[in-house]
């Protein structure tokens, strides 16, 4: 048996729907490109509000240039997601209320767009859970 030296040759022993299917598994997600991860990007704000011992409050700000759609994800320390919706929008900005869960020492705020390899990342650092003081004083 020879080689096959070109495409043609290719799509002759496999035929035309085999050589397509090969193709549109090359441009799945099982073969794309590594995702970049863009961290503290210029596009993107996130500032740290308020917050008590059960919700936490965050101002988001994304200059979305293409207003493109976009997912936005909120993560804890250890990479559990609390929050996740898909917007869409220029000049979007949010107020993201989360229910503090744990004693988190900072969350992360993640923006993806499906037709973009590039993952936007913002750290917040979140303040220590307040304790009573009064509930401490009866505890002597």
């Amino acid at each position: 048996m020879h080689p096959l030296k070109s495409a043609s040759n290719v799509t002759r022993v496999v035929g035309v729907s085999a050589v397509l299917l090969l193709f549109s598994l090359m441009n799945s997600p099982i073969f794309a490109q590594q995702l970049a991860i863009n961290e503290n990007p210029p596009e993107m704000k996130v500032k740290y509000i308020e917050g008590d011992n059960d919700v936490l409050l965050f101002n988001l700000k994304y200059n979305n240039n293409s207003g493109s759609d976009f997912k936005l994800m909120v993560l804890n320390e250890s990479g559990d997601v609390l929050f996740q919706q898909s917007y869409s929008g220029k000049n979007f900005r949010k107020k993201i209320r989360l229910t503090r869960l744990t004693e988190s020492d900072d969350v992360t705020f993640l923006i993806r767009s499906p037709r973009k390899n590039i993952q936007l990342s913002y750290r917040v650092k979140v303040p220590s859970k307040i304790v009573d003081d009064a509930s401490l004083a009866s505890m002597d």
